[in-house]
């Protein structure tokens, strides 16, 4: 079952959990309206540009903390993700920083928080990127999607839940190994996708600070630091050999979105200089290409 059908089954689900989720351990002070998906489009309009392979979708509705349910914040071009290796890779990251960021917020107690951001990147990504997936050999995991997007609201115990969202990062890395072919190096490519989170955590954070209810898209930020993080110490080695100064570029955008992103809840205050973060990720994308 894929696209719309997915789609509306998701929908009938993720609508249900929701429900018993809040009502039965959505802890207190959490619900603040603070939407992902408009934070995220709004955030790059200001900026002026998009990522490649990336449009827009969906409501400006805001939600609770984890994020707006309507927002479709990264619109997937299949076609674009079947040819292009940067544009599948970082449709994967994106969805690998919406777990990382949603099981910090769980390990912190909110698990209303963690379950939303669980269920975000099964409508707003999966079912579009899914054919793509099945054309380029890679397993279906459709299914341990769903399941770590249920299993908080379902009785199953925090480790559990804990083990339910590893086994969609490992079904994210396995996923990774069927990118498509390019010229490029495996380098080059891994380090485009690592400036496109840098991009994407540091307009999230100018987002956040200008927000009334900054933990949502502070939180998405959040994500997308930890994925480009994730993703340089992986290839820490490579990139280091590489020319033009990329590594330096890559390690001072991400020195800086550590220190910006120190703790799983947004500061008070939020004193990151979001421009020298916003300059410093695209730096390095400048030095990737």
């Amino acid at each position: 079952m894929m696209g719309i059908e997915r789609k509306k089954l998701l929908g009938q689900a993720g609508v249900a959990a929701l429900v018993l989720g809040l009502a039965a351990c959505s802890p207190a002070g959490e619900g603040e309206g603070e939407g992902e998906g408009a934070s995220t489009r709004h955030a790059a309009q200001s900026a002026g540009h998009m990522d490649e392979g990336e449009g827009e979708g969906g409501s400006d509705g805001e939600g609770d903390e984890g994020g707006g349910a309507g927002g479709g914040e990264f619109g997937i071009d299949p076609d674009m993700a079947r040819a292009d290796p940067v544009v599948y890779l970082t449709a994967l990251e994106v969805m690998r920083a919406h777990y990382l960021a949603g099981l910090a917020a769980f390990d912190e107690g909110r698990r209303a928080v963690g379950a939303e951001m669980f269920s975000h990147p099964i409508s707003e990504i999966y079912v579009d990127l899914e054919p793509v997936i099945a054309d380029l050999g890679a397993p279906d995991f459709y299914d341990s999607l769903l399941t770590a997007s249920q299993s908080p609201y379902d009785g199953s115990s925090d480790d559990a839940v804990r083990a339910s969202v590893d086994t969609v990062l490992d079904a994210i890395d396995t996923a990774e190994q069927f990118t498509p072919q390019s010229e490029q190096s495996a380098a080059q490519v891994q380090s485009r996708v690592i400036a496109n989170m840098l991009e994407r955590g540091a307009l999230q954070y100018a987002f956040a600070q200008g927000s009334d209810s900054p933990n949502g898209p502070y939180l998405d930020g959040y994500g997308y630091y930890m994925s480009a993080q994730t993703i340089f110490d992986r290839h820490r080695d490579a990139i280091a050999d590489m020319e033009g100064g990329v590594a330096e570029a890559l390690g001072a955008a991400l020195l800086a979105q550590s220190e910006a992103y120190a703790t799983v809840t947004a500061p008070s205050p939020m004193s990151a200089d979001s421009q020298r973060l916003i300059s410093l990720a695209r730096a390095a994308t400048d030095a990737v290409k």
